[in-house]
């Protein structure tokens, strides 16, 4: 073994000059390498494209009705409408037919239901058609109760402190087939009901449409989609808010945008923010849900005592994501179990531990998840940027993953990317910069780097302050980590400024195309052990160049992770 490993040694001491094609370069990471060597790099620099990120949509200011004016007895309606002016007026309306309920705008017009002996403040019964516009609705009962086969139409209205819930359509689901279009319109301050409950709308199965609206100040849901298998509801939102949905004493509360079952989703220009459990959970162990997020910005999720993740993709889930961005997030930013996702412009930025200080990953994709993702910028995640665990895979190109956080709670991990239990990942053209412990940890999984850069790796924050329970003295800081028969497919790639540039055992690295690696300034460039064969690691390295390094080649055993 002595023998072999001076060989190994022997056969990497080569120049400097033949420095790997496609390489980024910083000329502050370079002190010790020849010019034209840093030029060489600079030339052939790794490339890749940043997402476009979204904009926030805008609504226009609400204008609620002021509650100083006394309130006179509602009249009946009259062919069909119900035509009211300037006032309050006290009552509570049954639709049972078509019926149109109109106001002189939500902040001159208000109506008011305090008998909790009915649904809403207007009950639109079974099959009826009812249009309302430019009022104001509020009481001791939801503001819009409708039921199976009906057709409600809301524009330029407030709905607001009345109790449970802004709309319900269908609260038994079944068979209900209902139409609900929301527009220019606020539902808000949703007062709970004595199970402390409260949602902006929760609509049972058929077509919604919400635009130019906003939902906010409500404790369970934003909007909950409940479906029925067998019936695909069809859901339309567009440039709308849904905000501060800020949970309760159940883990099933504090959602921005919940759906189960089957349907076919398509939000646009809108956002979500201030929500205590997810921005958006979407759920189906049979009937597929499609999800479209267009121009969509999620924000601030509220810090809880329960497990909390970001945008959530569970089961049999198709995901399309065009310019999403993410920020302040708990727990995940988009986790996805069994779905598929596919992703074009995706920005997530300060994802944090959740209520129970688990998680903390920007994306988490796990239990047969299948991901495609172009332009990726993941930046400021507590303990891993990307995980990948199980049979799952991942497919990501133009991307960057910087500045992972050692987990706040313990002071461990801080990971670019954990590759895991059989997942596997294609990456390409992408940078890996000032992470923690590792910027790729490889367990018991595949992966392929092509064109790829990972910098400036840091020691784990427990390591800093001593205070770290797993492998104490040890520093990490490693550029890439291999372990449990885990496998490296390459091309073009850069390693410099880590600890160890390539931390190797019990597994395999294979080259295709180029078959080189440049490995600069790291204090160590590849550290192997416990290998069946080091001459298959230096046939796979043997185009590679070694710039810099405080040493090329060490065999020295080191703590292994066995995973996050």
């Amino acid at each position: 073994m002595t023998l072999l490993i001076i060989v190994f040694i022997a056969f990497f001491v080569f120049s400097c000059g033949e420095v790997s094609e496609n390489v980024p370069v910083d000329n502050g990471d370079f002190d010790e390498i020849p010019d034209e060597a840093v030029e060489e790099c600079a030339e052939n620099a790794v490339s890749y494209q940043k997402p476009e990120l979204p904009q926030k949509p805008e609504i226009a200011e609400i204008r609620k009705y002021d509650k100083n004016f006394e309130c006179i007895p509602l009249p009946e309606p009259e062919n069909g409408e119900l035509i009211l002016g300037d006032g309050c007026f006290s009552g509570c309306i049954k639709a049972e037919k078509k019926l149109r309920i109109a106001g002189n705008g939500a902040e001159n017009t208000m109506i008011v239901c305090n008998d909790e002996e009915n649904q809403g403040v207007i009950e639109v019964y079974p099959n009826a058609e009812v249009l309302i516009e430019n009022v104001s609705l509020s009481g001791k009962v939801r503001c819009i109760f409708a039921e199976n086969g009906s057709v409600t139409t809301v524009k330029n209205s407030v709905l607001s402190h009345c109790t449970k819930g802004g709309i319900n359509i269908c609260p038994d689901e079944a068979g209900c087939r209902a139409d609900l279009t929301l527009s220019d319109s606020f539902i808000c301050d949703i007062d709970e009901a004595a199970s402390g409950i409260s949602y902006g709308i929760s609509f049972g199965n058929g077509t919604l449409s919400v635009s130019g609206s906003e939902i906010s100040s409500i404790n369970s849901f934003g909007i909950a989609v409940w479906g029925e298998s067998g019936n695909i509801n069809q859901i339309n939102i567009e440039n709308s808010v849904i905000s501060g949905v800020y949970g309760g004493l159940r883990s099933y509360e504090g959602h921005g945008f919940y759906a189960e079952n089957s349907a076919d989703i398509v939000i646009k220009n809108s956002s979500v923010s201030d929500t205590a459990t997810s921005f958006i959970f979407v759920s189906s162990e049979s009937d597929e849900i499609n999800l479209k997020l267009i121009d969509f910005t999620a924000e601030n999720m509220l810090g809880t005592i329960d497990e909390q993740g970001g945008i959530v993709l569970d089961g049999s889930v198709k995901g399309c994501f065009k310019r999403v961005s993410i920020e302040k997030s708990m727990g995940n930013g988009v986790f996805s179990r069994g779905a598929t996702l596919y992703a074009d412009d995706l920005t997530v930025k300060s994802v944090f531990s959740d209520g129970l200080g688990e998680n903390g990953f920007a994306l988490q994709l796990v239990d047969g998840s299948e991901s495609f993702i172009k332009r990726l910028s993941v930046n400021s995640a507590e303990k891993a940027g990307i995980v990948l665990d199980g049979n799952c895979s991942a497919d990501i190109e133009d991307f960057e993953i910087v500045s992972t956080k050692s987990d706040s709670y313990t002071g461990e991990f801080g990971v670019g990317a954990a590759i895991q239990n059989g997942a596997s990942v294609v990456m390409k053209n992408g940078l890996f910069s000032e992470n923690r412990e590792t910027g790729i940890l490889a367990v018991s999984a595949e992966i392929s780097l092509e064109n790829i850069e990972i910098k400036n790796t840091l020691p784990r924050k427990c390591t800093e302050d001593k205070s770290c329970i797993f492998a104490p003295s040890t520093d990490f800081g490693h550029g890439i980590s291999l372990y449990s028969s885990s496998l490296l497919r390459f091309d073009f790639m850069s390693l410099f400024n880590n600890n160890n540039g390539l931390n190797i055992a019990d597994s395999e690295v294979r080259s295709f195309g180029s078959k080189k690696i440049f490995f600069g300034n790291n204090t160590t460039a590849v550290n192997a052990w416990n290998l069946n064969d080091f001459s298959v690691l230096e046939d796979n390295l043997s185009t590679s160049s070694f710039c810099g390094n405080g040493s090329v080649f060490s065999s020295d055993s080191q703590p292994v992770r066995e995973g996050l």
